[in-house]
């Protein structure tokens, strides 16, 4: 199904990513390319009957109204330079697809080409120490240096660093912010337009025009670990934002690097800012590193699977 068709079932109330993809997948099936196919389906086969129910009311008019409003509606949104991929599309990454509930459409403003670019994520805590931002500024001077492009959340702190360095080193960025158009923080606003200006990427999957709530914050971390080959988290609690991401990477066997904390004085090492860190790096879930073992890293990366290289 093309772009305008998903856009549309994307509208109707109740019906999230989990389900669109159980829809799609019976599409693709079925052989089935346009919602005008959809009219006579029972969707009770392949979503719930109150979906399904739902499903067929939306359907019941007339669709050619459907499309086009649709279409008016992506014409907006590409006057105010915001373009849609839907997951059925060449320019969709093939490795956010391997990713936890895949977002069915992205909304994008900047170089696209970035999505199939060699995309590292560089996260933290908000709340980061002094220690944390020259762990962050090495880092990703590092990994730039190295012809990568740096994943972060747009988000106070650590995101802030990590894009706010890139930049400096003339690196790429793509930032996944929970809207598209309509940027948060607030004050991140200016270095929002400064990644654009740069050649850089905003991405989302909440369409324009959607109202903030403090869920898309965590939705948004799970395409930051999908859209990155490895993931560097440089300060979390236990709690923090960053262990969403964090976890969902360990799940899609992405590797994960921590700073070697221990090599840091006892003082830092008792801040809540690394308590997620110390975790992950008991627990074996992390590699831990230093600006010492580099050549390290990049070896790890290049040995990482064929069928999603990096080079």
């Amino acid at each position: 199904m093309k772009l305008i068709d998903i856009a549309i079932l994307t509208n109707i109330k109740g019906l999230g990513s989990v389900n669109m993809t159980k829809i799609l997948n019976y599409c693709k099936s079925q052989g089935i390319n346009s919602i005008y196919e959809l009219q006579n389906i029972d969707f009770s086969k392949i979503v719930n009957t109150k979906l399904a129910s739902t499903i067929n009311n939306y359907l019941d008019v007339d669709i050619d109204y459907l499309y086009n409003n649709m279409q008016i509606l992506i014409d907006s949104y590409l006057q105010n330079g915001i373009y849609c991929i839907s997951i059925n599309d060449e320019q969709y990454p093939e490795i956010l697809k391997e990713s936890t509930n895949p977002p069915i459409i992205l909304y994008c403003r900047g170089n696209m080409k970035l999505l199939s670019s060699k995309c590292i994520a560089v996260i933290g805590t908000r709340e980061n120490t002094t220690m944390g931002e020259k762990i962050t500024s090495k880092t990703v001077d590092f990994l730039v240096q190295n012809g990568f492009t740096i994943v972060s959340g747009l988000a106070k702190g650590t995101d802030t660093i990590a894009h706010k360095v890139t930049l400096n080193n003339k690196g790429k960025t793509i930032a996944v912010v929970p809207l598209i158009d309509s940027i948060y923080p607030v004050e991140n606003s200016i270095l929002a337009d400064e990644i654009l200006l740069n050649d850089g990427l905003l991405v989302s999957e909440e369409k324009p025009n959607t109202k903030f709530f403090s869920a898309q914050l965590v939705k948004r971390d799970r395409i930051q670990s999908g859209l990155s080959k490895a993931v560097f988290v440089i300060e979390t609690s236990l709690d923090g934002g960053s262990m969403h991401a964090t976890n969902d990477a360990l799940k899609l066997g992405r590797l994960v690097f921590t700073p070697d904390i221990y090599q840091l004085d006892n003082k830092y090492q008792s801040l809540k800012q690394v308590e997620g860190i110390k975790s992950l790096l008991k627990s074996n879930r992390s590699i831990s590193y230093t600006s010492k073992n580099y050549d390290e890293i990049i070896s790890k990366l290049k040995l990482l699977p064929n069928k999603t290289t990096l080079w």
